[in-house]
């Protein structure tokens, strides 16, 4: 795999951390946190060195479909010609949390019904990971310990001041637009 590609969570991937799956063992949920399509190859596979070797790590994701290979545009790429496709550039933080948001504030703006509880719970845990990363891991199990709607909706407070701290009012707004509007109150 070529060392400058960046890697995105894909559904799958951000379901299987949100439900906990079992054959998504201690280290590969590590090395999936880390994934946020901004970072490359490079630097998972030397941030993943701690958890006992990042590229194998981040090839059992690939595997699993848990990660896909991405531009810096948010276009996926296939996972077939990677070894022999020349390297993808790396895209500035910037650029790709801005088309990012971009792209999900779109779409949020037609989705509202209320969701079932667990659908609900799974949707804020998605969105803490998706934007904090591993800061957030402490919210996330937070909310994933919520057993009732009620529960979840007394932890939001607790949610909205760690993703002030973590990124901001602009991120605490897109979560009261996005996903607030879907959770249940009862």
């Amino acid at each position: 795999m070529d060392k400058n590609t960046l890697l995105v969570k894909t559904d799958k991937g951000r379901d299987a951390m949100a439900r906990r799956a079992p054959e998504l063992g201690p280290r590969l949920r590590s090395m999936l946190i880390l994934v946020d399509g901004k970072r490359n190859v490079a630097e998972l596979d030397k941030l993943g060195a701690g958890l006992g070797g990042g590229a194998a790590l981040l090839e059992q994701l690939l595997e699993h479909g848990w990660i896909a290979p991405h531009d810096p545009n948010g276009q996926p790429l296939s996972t077939a010609p990677l070894a022999d496709s020349p390297p993808a550039p790396v895209a500035a933080p910037a650029l790709s949390t801005a088309s990012s948001s971009t792209a999900a504030a779109a779409p949020a703006a037609t989705v509202s019904p209320t969701l079932p509880f667990l659908d609900a719970r799974r949707l804020v845990v998605r969105f803490i990971n998706d934007v904090a990363g591993p800061m957030g891991e402490l919210t996330a199990i937070k909310v994933e310990s919520c057993k009732t709607a009620p529960e979840l909706q007394a932890q939001l407070p607790r949610v909205r001041e760690a993703l002030q701290n973590y990124r901001g009012a602009a991120t605490v707004q897109r979560f009261d637009q996005e996903i607030v509007p879907q959770l249940p109150r009862h």
